[in-house]
């Protein structure tokens, strides 16, 4: 049985400096993980979902971050979701376009991380998210 703590042990400690080294690895190339908010397409709250399907049209991303007039990060919106919102029983009703704003279709339970989250936070997110939004410390949009 000792041997079996020993092997266990040492598993653990070359796991530990595994993970050290992609880490180091990662962050070797931030700024090419990490893309500035001027870069990155999004949409404001209040604008219309017909301004926002031509903007997710236009930039061929699936999922785009949604900020308020004080730029603080409040959302994501794809094209699915504007689909779902004017999509009835039998057609899709793209008059409704004009008639709704992004904040009542945006998902707005997602993760957001600060410049200072360690890297298996964020990959540990990156599971489950096809990009993150990276905010300041109000939580303002920084980048993706």
């Amino acid at each position: 049985m000792d041997w079996f703590l020993s092997i266990h042990g040492l598993m653990r400690e070359v796991l530990h400096l595994i993970h050290k080294r992609i880490q180091e690895l990662l962050l070797e190339d931030r700024d090419k993980l990490f893309i500035d908010a001027e870069k990155v397409a999004i949409l404001q709250d209040d604008h219309t979902l017909e301004h926002a399907m031509l903007v997710l049209t236009n930039v061929r991303y699936s999922l785009i971050p949604v900020l308020n007039k004080e730029n603080k990060i409040v959302g994501l919106i794809s094209l699915a979701m504007i689909l779902h919102k004017i999509t009835g029983v039998e057609q899709i009703h793209m008059n409704q376009l004009g008639k709704y704003k992004v904040r009542e279709v945006m998902r707005t339970e997602f993760p957001i991380i600060h410049q200072d989250t360690q890297v298996e936070d964020v990959l540990n997110e990156l599971v489950d998210e096809s990009f993150i939004c990276i905010g300041n410390e109000e939580n303002e949009f920084a980048g993706s």
